[in-house]
């Protein structure tokens, strides 16, 4: 193996766009490998019924939570034609962030997470949340509408308001998936690198639709977090690699570990 270059000679299904898969695909190949991006899942405004209830009620929520990075850009998305009268009200209102990523895009419109869980679910961040002492009233949770209840659901067994606002939805861009069957059909990939459910599903999409799932069986499954990696062992696949912080940074050098290390046993 060539000293620095644990995936030399590898080639490596990216299946997220935008700034993270430009990310993930440079350290791929600055490790030696060879990179695939192709979007598998997307996202865009989504315009809840609800929406004018939640703005209007801004003021009365004692935290607002956010999940995802997208929670926070799509929230800003539909209050900014307020973001003036928010700048006064988040005086009063309190944040949390799932993780590291959403609290950093927490930090480019100029707030601080007060709260964030040392392990990055939403089961963890129910749990930790109350055990850290903090309490609230009344909460709002501007999400995806394919997140999970689960946050909501912690709050609400507590007897605490908890008002779910899809601000976003997912959705499956087509534009690559003739790639994508090229690309699986030649069995070209030593690893393919799933960071939620959704990417995953769209992902079967195209294998089922085009027949390719002995193919698909060839590739050493990547994934982040347990949800993920529960969908795709109910396909009947196994995953290699799963780290254990929930990042594609982490799953990147979870990636070159393994790898590095089959090369060792190998050579």
């Amino acid at each position: 193996m060539t000293e620095g270059h644990p995936l030399k000679g590898k080639h490596v299904l990216i299946t997220r766009g935008g700034e993270q898969g430009d990310k993930f695909c440079h350290d791929v190949a600055s490790a030696g490998g060879i990179p695939y991006m192709v979007p598998l899942i997307d996202f865009r405004p989504y315009e809840d019924l609800n929406a004018p209830g939640f703005i209007h009620s801004l003021d009365r929520y004692d935290w607002i939570i956010f999940t995802s990075r997208n929670g926070v850009k799509y929230f800003f998305h539909h209050i900014d034609h307020l973001r003036e009268s928010f700048e006064l009200m988040k005086k009063n209102i309190r944040f949390a962030a799932v993780g590291e990523k959403t609290r950093a895009e927490l930090r480019r419109y100029h707030i601080s997470a007060e709260f964030m869980p040392n392990v990055y679910t939403a089961e963890d961040f129910g749990r930790e949340f109350f055990l850290h002492g903090y309490t609230a009233t009344r909460v709002l949770i501007p999400k995806g509408n394919l997140a999970s209840k689960t946050v909501a659901a912690h709050f609400r067994s507590r007897g605490i308001i908890a008002d779910e606002w899809i601000v976003y939805e997912t959705f499956y861009p087509t534009k690559d998936t003739n790639r994508l069957v090229h690309i699986l059909r030649e069995d070209r990939l030593d690893a393919a690198c799933f960071t939620s459910p959704s990417t995953f599903h769209h992902f079967m999409k195209v294998v089922n639709q085009y027949h390719l799932r002995e193919h698909a069986g060839k590739i050493n499954m990547a994934s982040i977090g347990k949800v993920t990696k529960k969908a795709i062992e109910e396909e009947g696949f196994s995953v290699t690699i799963c780290p254990d912080t929930y990042t594609i940074d982490a799953m990147f050098h979870e990636l070159c570990q393994y790898f590095g290390q089959k090369e060792r046993k190998e050579s």
